[in-house]
């Protein structure tokens, strides 16, 4: 989602009601809310707005654009207010039904929105702000959507350019969108080549934002990301550190999803590396040899280890254990339900 601030403690509550499937219960929630605002605020209020573009936010996680669309649309309405907090819950608010056009895969007006949202965030941070160049890249990612890949790139890349001359964190929100710009525009060079210039946190925080596009971006062109994304993983930090087994699951998770045109080489490849990976470091010393990987036809994945010499019983507890817990950490890594 475009919409960064956090939730309040109503949208909260209703995000966790839905997560647990309790659609109807979340929207009580949020339009109780929304009614006590009306009742302590009025009609036209700014936190009345607030309440209801957070019922748009719940209706964005539902899948239920045309009524967010509806409920950003409504919060978004009247004067712009002076105080620059508000200004700022504006420009979500904007951000918001951007989103809910995209959701109803009307593009042409999602762009149009968007392209007001960068005027309004080059009024609301400063014209060469890294809030101002960072509003291009939801404006890049609708462009991408919409097949206008090289005005896509284009709006992506100088987003990038300003914001790492600027030496900010919010390069982060852009590199996802650049990356997949970059593979549209038929780019061979691996996208994330400059990371490593960046500091630990700031890379970590890239990574989670690839692997959070996965799911959302072009199946092709991200498949193409990840493959850059673990080879970056691979050079920067090596087999085994966090960021690498992110990545490995990230490749996994995806191929996972594409069902039918899944590459199951890379699939199985992934796997194999992220299981032995974490195998490898609690497996009993010299017992394991090899590892195959296969996948039933409902999907679950199939694991036969081979012994390089028979293991005693303890050890094929352990081994059966560090198993069951390596595909459990596969598993619990970012993506792995998206």
């Amino acid at each position: 989602m475009w919409i960064v601030e956090p939730p309040s403690s109503s949208l909260a509550q209703a995000l966790a009601l839905l997560a647990q499937g309790k659609a109807g219960e979340a929207e009580m929630i949020v339009k109780k809310a929304a009614m006590e605002a009306k009742a302590k605020h009025g009609s036209g209020s700014h936190p009345l707005a607030v309440a209801y573009a957070e019922i748009g936010r719940l209706h964005l996680r539902m899948g239920e654009f045309q009524k967010a669309a509806l409920e950003f649309q409504h919060a978004s309405k009247g004067p712009v207010p002076p105080e620059a907090a508000a200004r700022r819950d504006r420009l979500g608010f904007m951000y918001g039904f951007a989103e809910a056009l995209v959701g109803l895969d009307k593009y042409d007006e999602a762009d149009k929105v968007l392209r007001q949202c960068v005027a309004f965030a080059k009024s609301l941070h400063g014209p060469t702000s890294a809030g101002a160049a960072a509003a291009n890249g939801p404006l890049a990612d609708v462009l991408l959507k919409s097949g206008k890949s090289a005005d896509a790139l284009q709006v992506a890349q100088e987003a990038y350019d300003a914001l790492w001359a600027l030496g900010d964190a919010l390069i982060t929100t852009v590199i996802p969108v650049r990356a997949e710009a970059l593979k549209a525009a038929g780019k061979a060079d691996n996208p994330f080549a400059d990371l490593g210039d960046l500091p630990d946190d700031m890379i970590a925080t890239a990574v989670a934002n690839v692997v959070a596009r996965a799911p959302m971006g072009d199946p092709g062109r991200m498949r193409a990301v990840l493959a850059d994304l673990l080879a970056f993983a691979d050079k920067k930090f090596g087999d085994g550190h966090a960021l690498t087994c992110d990545a490995l699951a990230a490749v996994a998770h995806h191929e996972a999803r594409q069902c039918d045109r899944a590459d199951a080489t890379v699939r199985r490849t992934a796997v194999r590396r992220s299981v032995w990976s974490y195998l490898v470091r609690r497996a009993p010393g010299g017992l394991l040899a090899n590892l195959e990987v296969g996948f039933e036809p409902d999907g679950a994945l199939h694991l036969v280890p081979h012994l390089a010499r028979e293991a005693s019983a303890q050890e094929a507890v352990q081994l059966e254990t560090a198993l069951t817990q390596a595909v459990d950490d596969l598993y619990a890594r970012p993506a792995a339900k998206a």
